[in-house]
Order: C-alpha cells, then structure tokens, then sequence
C-alpha cells in the first residue's frame, strides 16, 4: 500500500493524457464507482448505524418452502433496508435479488461472468433522490449534526465534509452551503423545518461523485 502504483490519482498529468490517454499502461488510476456493498455500507457508517458484527447469517428457518402457489412470501428477497449489519452477510436469493443490489450492477448469480457490468443510467440516480433508505441516512446524520449545540452551522457543514469526503470544504461551499440550508428551512413549514433542511444538504452530499466514486 506504499508503493507509488497503489497510491496513483486519477488526476493525470497533459503528459500522462498524451503518451497513454486510454490508460492502457496505468500512467494513472481509472476513476471507479463504488460497487452496491461499499455504497450501503458506507451510508450505514456516516451515522454510525453500520453493524460490524463479524459471522453469523441473517437467513431465517431452513429455506424449504412446501407450497409455494399459496404463500405468497415463497419468493421475496431480503430487504436490505431492514438491517444494519453489512452487506456481505445479507443472505440472497439468486432468482429474485433486491432491487438496490441489480440496480447498482451487482453480480449475476445465475450465469457466470469475468466482472460486474458497469452502467450509469436515470433510475441509480432516481434511487438515491426516492429512496426511503437514503432519505433515513441522510436524516440520522443531520440529526448528528444538528446534536452538537456548541457548533454553529459553518462548523457543522465543515464536520459533514470532514465525515463524507474526507476534506475540509472551501470558503465559497461553505457560503453555498449556508445559503441552501437557509432557503430550504424557510420554505418548510413547522418544527421539522431546519432538520428537512439539513437533511436535503446532507443528501445532496451523499450522492456526490466526489463520495460514490473513488479517484
């Protein structure tokens, strides 16, 4: 993890873009995706809701289903949704997966296949402004932030870019920042007003490139 291989940017140089501008040698790293598992887990540990847990299974009875015409659960997936512990131990049905997992090119379980397909289309984006799940994530780790009575908001913003990206956010994010909370909590109406407004920032950071996507 030393080596200067592992630790390359995708951020090439004009002269690494002309001598390989495919990267078919790997002047520099190819800016990924994270796959489905890192993108659930690591909404789960924004807020610290992620369950380490290490073992164990979460499949329930013998997995045997006698009269499937007449139990209409013969054939549910699992909802990811439900649970906090990791992805890996999510038990699966390979006929029916989740919908989060196909939607985000996980693997084919029915048919074999040297990699993930890897895919950027309208619903993944849908997904993360729709979704249930996110929207939870995004409200458990606004009320983290909103719980620290002795930051003011220049402070908060900075510590959700400290825990999604990992940086410390410029001057001009952090007025942008200011000025999008301000007006969302001042067209919501009532007592949740300021925490829908937190929330919608911290969504917004969420999907970002700079969080699912690793350079």
């Amino acid at each position: 993890m030393r080596c200067a291989t592992y630790q390359m940017s995708s951020a090439a140089t004009p002269q690494q873009i002309q001598a390989d501008p495919a990267n078919r040698f790997w002047s520099h790293f190819t800016t990924r995706r994270l796959d489905v598992e890192e993108i659930r887990d690591a909404f789960l540990s924004l807020e610290g809701s992620l369950d380490l847990t290490m073992g164990g299974t979460l499949q329930e009875g013998t997995g045997i289903v006698h009269d499937k015409e007449n139990d209409p659960t013969a054939r549910v997936s699992f909802d990811p949704a439900k649970s906090r512990r990791r992805t890996i131990y999510l038990p699966l049905r390979r006929s029916n997966l989740p919908t989060l997992l196909t939607l985000f090119d996980f693997g084919d379980a029915v048919s074999t296949g040297e990699s993930r397909s890897r895919t950027n289309v309208a619903p993944q984006a849908l997904f993360m402004l729709n979704s249930r799940f996110v929207a939870e994530r995004a409200s458990s780790l606004a009320k983290l932030l909103l719980a620290d009575n002795n930051a003011d908001d220049g402070r908060r913003i900075e510590r959700a870019f400290w825990i999604m990206l990992t940086r410390k956010p410029t001057d001009q994010e952090i007025n942008a920042a200011l000025s999008y909370i301000d007006g969302m909590e001042k067209r919501r109406a009532g007592e949740e007003a300021r925490l829908n407004a937190w929330q919608s920032y911290c969504r917004i950071l969420m999907t970002t490139n700079e969080f699912v996507y690793i350079d």
